[in-house]
C-alpha cells in the first residue's frame, strides 16, 4: 500500500504554521491604500506638466498585478476586490487628467514659447 506523505505542521502558541502548504487563515489581503495614494500624489503632481503620468502608470500596474493574481487564486486573499477594481478605475482617470494637463501643457508652450512656459512655472512653484 503506497502511503502518502502528510505536510509537517508545527504548532507554536495556538499558531500553526505550515510548511508544504498555506492554511486557509494566512491569507494575503488586498491593500488598496497605496493605489488611492498614488493616485492623489499623481492628481497633484498633474499641474508641474503632467509629471504625475509616472505615478498613475505605476498605481495602474499595482492594481493590475493584484486583481489578476486575486482572480487567480480568489481563496488565498482577504479583502475587497471591488475596491482595488475602483483603485484601478481611479488610477486610469488620474491618467487620463495627465494625459490632458500634457496636452495643455503643449499647447501652451506653442502658443507662448518656452521661457514663458518657465516664468510661469517658477512662478507657479514661488521661486520668483
Amino acid at each position: 500500500m503506497l502511503q502518502t506523505q502528510q505536510p509537517t505542521v508545527l504548532y507554536f502558541s495556538g499558531i500553526a504554521l505550515c510548511m508544504g502548504f498555506k492554511p486557509l487563515s494566512m491569507k494575503t489581503r488586498l491593500v488598496s491604500a497605496p493605489i488611492f495614494t498614488l493616485c492623489l500624489i499623481s492628481l497633484i503632481s498633474a499641474c508641474f506638466g503632467g509629471i504625475g503620468l509616472i505615478f498613475s502608470i505605476i498605481g495602474f500596474y499595482m492594481a493590475h498585478k493584484k486583481i489578476k493574481q486575486a482572480q487567480q487564486n480568489p481563496l488565498g486573499y482577504s479583502g475587497s476586490l471591488e475596491t482595488m477594481k475602483l483603485a484601478k478605475i481611479a488610477t486610469l482617470i488620474t491618467f487620463a487628467v495627465n494625459l490632458f494637463y500634457i496636452g495643455y501643457t503643449a499647447i501652451w508652450i506653442s502658443n507662448h514659447g518656452y521661457e514663458a512656459f518657465q516664468d510661469r512655472w517658477l512662478n507657479m512653484l514661488f521661486l520668483r
